[in-house]
């Protein structure tokens, strides 16, 4: 969950915990990791192999792009490589004339036989056919380049799950319209959940990295333990708040019920080297 996310849903639950828990602080179960599914390239989606729900795997393709514009550029682009091959092919063979023209007409002039000027002449060619050649070498490059580029392009009309994990949201159907910025699907990965809260900036004191925090979570009817890991070094504008993440330390049993989206108070724990003077712990 984004930082703007959290701030909507403390925002949302703070003047009902507050009554609640006056000495707490509201906080969230998030994902610990959320990717999105997008496209590289703006196209029409022809498949989205999986719902919500479902779990994938690193690598899997859960939709797929229309990929017709795609292998036109590809045969545009090949063709056009192997013309760029075949001018240099040509660009070469004149090089290797004009280089032995000029080691004839060396040869001569030596002997005598031809003006010293056929072998300027000569030297002169050369250097003509190798830039041509130079340049031929060098579309060539550039044309195996825009293929490799639209190859790419082909391949990537699959789109892949990049991580392990389960489908969160399906934001498009086949037949939809994706732009690079549009999500198709939301994965929740494999990685399991943290908690995040806020807390007001003169309360920040209150808490430290490695320090611990006691949870109670909705439908969890135990505290829950958690670690945290890092305070942001910064106000979120939208809510004026300090956010921090932390660990979650429990049994398997109860992990399992931790679930993205359940509210939570936390408070220092009582033997946190966090918790300070004056804070009282849930």
């Amino acid at each position: 969950m984004k930082i703007t996310a959290l701030a909507a849903a403390i925002t949302a639950t703070v003047g009902a915990s507050v009554a609640a828990a006056p000495s707490s602080y509201v906080g969230v179960i998030t994902a610990a990791q959320v990717v999105d599914v997008t496209p590289r390239f703006p196209g029409v989606i022809t498949t989205v192999g999986v719902r919500v729900g479902d779990r994938v795997t690193a690598g899997q393709i859960v939709a797929e792009m229309d990929q017709k514009s795609m292998a036109e550029e590809l045969t545009a682009a090949r063709a056009a490589l192997a013309a760029a091959r075949a001018t240099a092919n040509q660009a070469r063979v004149d090089r290797d004339d004009a280089q032995r023209k000029l080691d004839l007409e060396t040869a001569l002039v030596a002997q005598g036989v031809e003006p010293r000027e056929k072998v300027d002449e000569a030297r002169a060619g050369l250097d003509r056919v190798t830039a041509a050649y130079a340049k031929a070498s060098f579309d060539v490059a550039s044309a195996a380049s825009h293929a490799q580029t639209a190859q790419d392009h082909v391949r990537d009309t699959a789109l892949r799950a990049p991580t392990d994990g389960t489908v969160l949201l399906r934001y498009k159907d086949p037949g939809a319209t994706a732009g690079t910025a549009d999500k198709i699907l939301r994965i929740v990965g494999n990685g399991g959940v943290v908690l995040r809260f806020a807390v007001p900036p003169d309360r920040v004191h209150d808490f430290s990295p490695k320090g611990t925090v006691t949870a109670r979570i909705d439908t969890v009817t135990v505290p829950v333990t958690a670690v945290i890991r890092q305070i942001s070094p910064a106000l979120d504008p939208a809510s004026g708040l300090v956010f921090v993440e932390a660990e979650l330390i429990a049994e398997p049993a109860v992990q399992q019920r931790l679930q993205p989206g359940l509210a939570a108070w936390v408070a220092p724990a009582v033997n946190s080297p966090s918790a300070t003077v004056g804070t009282r712990s849930e």
